[in-house]
């Protein structure tokens, strides 16, 4: 229960918040934005390193810093991402999205192993030093960052209204709505999968600790290969193809993981299972760099990554599932209500099949184009 109340404490500014965070976002420098927020982030953790060595930390206490550090972070992921649009030229934007993902999943899978390495080699306090000594040192290394854009402080107006101009954008850009819906589908029915891992290799697969690692370790080893992947075909496929088959991929390769019965195939699967879902992170945000005005980038960013917090309704969702259909069948049923939900949407906003055309290029060495 604590641990499900800390959850909701992480999770809820991050949804809440995140519309407000993109306003923000779209006022201000994004550069010095992030470099302040990097340092307002080790506020609650270092009063929760003294608190700690004083004796005298409650989970109240943690409840409390956490929702803080929360409220804080919710402007993190929206501001970075705008950034990249300003940091790199826009050829390069697939490219750059695509390490930003890995990275971003590299972390969140070798976060956690580190911090229980961590607790065993400097203890709980020696933790919480590292992690707030981390984010000082990520503020100094943004300090000396200079862009060539110049960045436009607006004017404070109606936030109501700025709000309403990203919703608008949104509703306006088919291309832009479908991939943020897909991105809440594949969040609500698929995006948890790997806290039901346990469960598969030790009911299903009949594995012990070993087997259970190499499951999680194959998600990470698909993501490196999604950049593959990109790099041999992102400058020939149309973003609306690549937005359609990984958003399709990604719960079909969750069925046949739960229909395999053997860890090797399960570990394949796991790990074309965690190229797919970089593959459409990758993509989905990139759509947005790409389609968004800079001036409005950050408030459809954050419109689109409100699909983070849609994480922990796929918890429960997933799990309820789980519970009445058992392991296997449910993470399957999940899977086909995502299926089902993007196949519509992406028929009904972007049409069928016209978008699914890869697209038309020049053949090296001649003037004949050819269709892909």
């Amino acid at each position: 229960m604590a641990l499900g109340i800390l959850a909701l404490c992480e999770a809820t500014p991050r949804l809440v918040l995140s519309v407000l965070g993109g306003v923000i976002v779209d006022r201000y420098d994004r550069l010095r934005l992030l470099t302040v927020i990097q340092f307002l982030c080790a506020v609650p953790v270092f009063a929760m390193v003294v608190l700690y060595f004083l004796g005298v930390l409650r989970f109240w206490h943690i409840a409390v810093l956490e929702t803080l550090l929360s409220i804080i972070r919710s402007m993190n992921p929206t501001a970075s991402q705008s950034l990249l649009h300003d940091l790199v030229p826009q050829d390069e934007l697939m490219n750059t999205v695509a390490l930003y993902s890995l990275g971003f999943n590299f972390a969140r899978i070798v976060g956690p192993s580190l911090g229980g390495v961590l607790v065993l080699w400097i203890g709980v306090g020696g933790s919480l030093i590292f992690y707030g000594v981390a984010l000082l040192i990520s503020g100094f290394e943004l300090l000396p960052i200079r862009l060539s854009v110049e960045t436009i402080i607006r004017p404070s107006s109606d936030w109501v209204h700025e709000i309403r101009e990203g919703l608008d954008f949104i509703r306006s850009s088919p291309l832009v709505l479908a991939s943020t819906l897909a991105a809440y589908a594949l969040s609500a029915f698929v995006g948890t999968y790997q806290r039901f891992l346990p469960l598969f290799a030790k009911d299903i697969l009949k594995t012990g600790p070993a087997g259970l690692g190499a499951l999680t370790a194959a998600s990470g080893i698909g993501a490196v290969l999604s950049l593959v992947f990109l790099d041999a075909v992102g400058r020939r496929w149309r973003r609306e193809t690549l937005l359609w088959f990984s958003s399709k991929v990604t719960p079909l390769l969750l069925v046949l993981f739960c229909l395999s019965r053997s860890l090797w195939l399960s570990v394949l699967l796991m790990g074309l299972l965690g190229a797919a879902q970089i593959l459409f992170r990758t993509v989905s945000r990139l759509i947005i760099q790409v389609e968004a005005p800079r001036e409005l980038i950050g408030r459809v960013m954050s419109v689109f990554l409100m699909d983070q917090g849609m994480r922990s309704i796929g918890s429960m969702i997933m799990g309820a599932f789980a519970t009445i259909f058992g392991a296997a069948l449910g993470l399957s049923l999940c899977s086909v209500v995502s299926i089902g939900f993007t196949t519509l949407t992406f028929y009904r906003l972007i049409g069928w099949p016209n978008w699914l055309n890869l697209t038309i290029v020049n053949e090296p060495g001649s003037n004949r184009q050819r269709t892909l």
